[in-house]
């Protein structure tokens, strides 16, 4: 689709113009430093000569005088020679070099003339002070060698050449020259008019410039009001229609949201209330999402979307703020007056797969049906879209199911005893997740677990279980209870915040076991492993589950502390007839003995695997051979 962004947007045209005028600025510096290399090379090419000349004249000028006798001291005596040195400098003396003198250093180091080439009043007489202008005439005397010092004016160029006098291999006197070269001026002229139009055309720019910003932050202003909804401030269609090509639909969980019998409140309390309603839902549901994250959109009437960021195949926390926006809805009355509150609810329909879709529209449209569904069973609730369940696939439990299976407590445990393989006496149970239907009928993990991965369902599930296995602790004081537990469990607050509260109480940590799925997840997350070790700090025993079925690392188990590990069943049902199986085993038996880590036996079905495991010195059995899961 073609893009018209950069028509629709005038920041684009203001960093075009800044560009143009940063631009024009360098043009203009260069055409400074083209004048100034011009002037450099016009100097060096005028002068040239002259030097060469003026060179020359020095060493005439050095003949006239007796070189065994100092050369001031010489002119000082002799006048004829104080006459033929000022006859030689006044041979100097052109329409362009204005001035031919000798000069000399005195004891406090200040300059004086010895001899000047010009005639009548403007001729320095002997010894008359000079005063220097420029410091670079002392570098004569450091460097012994000829010096030329610029004196820029508009029009030409002013110079002083000076050319040292060695007597004895130091510096007696210095010769000065002061000449002028007129610049090119057509060359000039060209410069300065190249100068002035760039000046020119940069002033007509940042004027521009301003213009255009202005304009641009009115647009903006015009614009940005053009994109909120002018009752609640949130975004509105005008918004959605502009920028929904752009939304990345793998960056966001789609839900519509539809506050509840609206009708009957605008109809019972009127418009003005349905109003202050719509806002004070709007206030909520931005009070609840992230800001620079989410985005919120009022689409018409009661009906809002929110766009929920999300990472790539994890959507809890883009689920959580959804969940937040339904709770803090459901818990924050909208007050009538002071002493009569209105408790307003929402349905909302979540797709959490919006990049399946070809278009935005299309992704909300599954977001709508599932806005549909929440209305149709009855409101203030949520419901996450389900293809399986649209395509009538009922292999699993739809979301929604295990939703409203949670919220009305038909999530139950049944137990499968871990027997100890030396008293044969029951070690602990573990407690195995189901679901009653509204039937009666029971529903196993297998039928519930891949629909909610990757939703806070899974998180409200373990939960439930907790608090299930919590009241059977404190009903028995003597049993033992393991709870399966997922590893985002072990990096969720909630989760954590629930154990903590359990451990507070006596006898409580001591008797809930936590199994967890043997997981690189787990083992290399440092989060996960400072939480096993702070949960292990306050009482709990960590089983490793299915262990040698998978990730099988022996050495981050003793970085966790494992207190047992319980080997996979499908390894255990195979050693009376498979030798790896065995092999395999006998190998972990070792190992964790070694270690310290008690053993358990999974799938245990039979007599003969019973002996085997014993035989192997295995710690504990659990499989049919004992019990089937069942209600305590």
């Amino acid at each position: 689709m073609k893009n018209r962004f950069f028509i629709k947007n005038p920041l684009y045209l203001i960093l075009s113009t800044i560009m143009t005028v940063v631009l024009l600025g360098a043009l203009f510096y260069a055409t400074l430093k083209l004048e100034h290399r011009i002037a450099k090379q016009m100097m060096e090419i005028s002068t040239s000569d002259i030097l060469h000349i003026i060179d020359n004249n020095a060493r005439a000028l050095e003949a006239v005088l007796e070189p065994r006798t100092p050369y001031v001291e010489q002119i000082e005596a002799q006048k004829d020679v104080l006459e033929r040195l000022e006859r030689t400098l006044g041979t100097f003396l052109t329409a362009n070099i204005k001035h031919a003198y000798l000069l000399y250093r005195d004891k406090n180091g200040i300059f004086r003339f010895i001899a000047d080439g010009a005639r009548g009043e403007e001729r320095g007489m002997l010894h008359q002070k000079f005063d220097i202008d420029n410091p670079r005439w002392l570098e004569v005397y450091e460097t012994k060698k000829p010096l030329l010092i610029e004196n820029k004016l508009l029009q030409s160029l002013s110079l002083t050449y000076l050319v040292p006098i060695l007597q004895y291999k130091e510096v007696s006197m210095v010769m000065a020259v002061d000449f002028s070269i007129k610049k090119v001026e057509n060359i000039n002229n060209i410069l300065l008019l190249m100068q002035n139009g760039l000046v020119a055309i940069i002033v007509i720019v940042l004027v521009f410039l301003v213009l255009l910003s202005v304009q641009t932050f009115r647009y903006l202003a015009v614009k940005k009001k053009a994109y909120l909804d002018k009752l609640t401030g949130v975004y509105n269609r005008n918004y959605l229609q502009e920028s929904q090509d752009f939304i990345n639909l793998h960056d966001y969980v789609l839900a519509t949201l539809d506050i509840d019998n609206f009708k009957v409140i605008n109809d019972t309390y009127g418009h003005d209330t349905g109003d202050l309603v719509l806002r004070h839902v709007a206030n909520t549901v931005s009070m609840s999402t992230r800001a620079h994250e989410d985005i919120v959109i009022r689409y018409g009437g009661e009906e809002f979307i929110v766009l929920a960021k999300t990472k790539r195949d994890d959507t809890m926390g883009a689920l959580n703020v959804i969940e937040r926006v339904f709770k803090n809805i459901q818990e924050t009355p909208f007050w009538l007056s002071k002493e009569e509150p209105l408790y307003v609810t929402v349905s909302i329909g979540v797709n959490l797969s919006p990049y399946k879709s070809r278009t935005f529209q299309e992704a909300f449209k599954l977001a709508d049906i599932s806005l549909y569904h929440a209305k149709n069973k009855g409101r203030n609730r949520i419901e996450i879209y389900n293809e399986q369940e649209e395509s009538g696939d009922s292999l699993h439990m739809s979301i929604n199911d295990i939703k409203e299976a949670i919220e009305e407590n038909r999530v139950v445990c049944y137990y499968q005893k871990i027997v100890d393989n030396t008293t044969q006496e029951i070690s602990h149970y573990e407690a195995l997740l189901r679901i009653q239907e509204k039937d009666g009928t029971i529903v196993t993990p297998d039928k519930i677990l891949p629909m909610i991965q990757g939703t806070f369902l899974l998180r409200n599930i373990t939960k439930s279980v907790l608090a299930i296995c919590h009241a059977k602790l404190q009903e028995d004081k003597e049993i033992k209870i393991n709870v399966n537990l997922n590893p985002k469990d072990i990096v969720n607050d909630a989760v954590l915040a629930l154990l903590q509260n359990y451990a507070a109480e006596e006898g409580i940590s001591t008797r809930l076991g936590l199994e967890l799925v043997e997981s690189e997840d787990i083992f290399r997350s440092e989060d996960a492993k400072k939480n096993l070790l702070m949960l292990k700090n306050l009482g709990y025993k960590i089983f490793i589950d299915d262990f040698g079925s998978g990730y099988s690392n022996f050495i981050y188990l003793t970085q966790i502390k494992t207190d047992y590990i319980k080997i996979d069943g499908s390894i255990i049902k195979n050693i009376l007839d498979d030798k790896i199986s065995y092999l395999l085993v006998k190998s972990i038996v070792s190992f964790a003995k070694e270690a310290n880590i008690k053993v358990i036996a999974e799938y245990v079905s039979s007599q003969e695997i019973y002996e085997k495991v014993t035989l192997l010195g295995i710690d504990y059995s659990q499989g049919f051979y004992f019990s089937v899961p069942k209600p305590l």
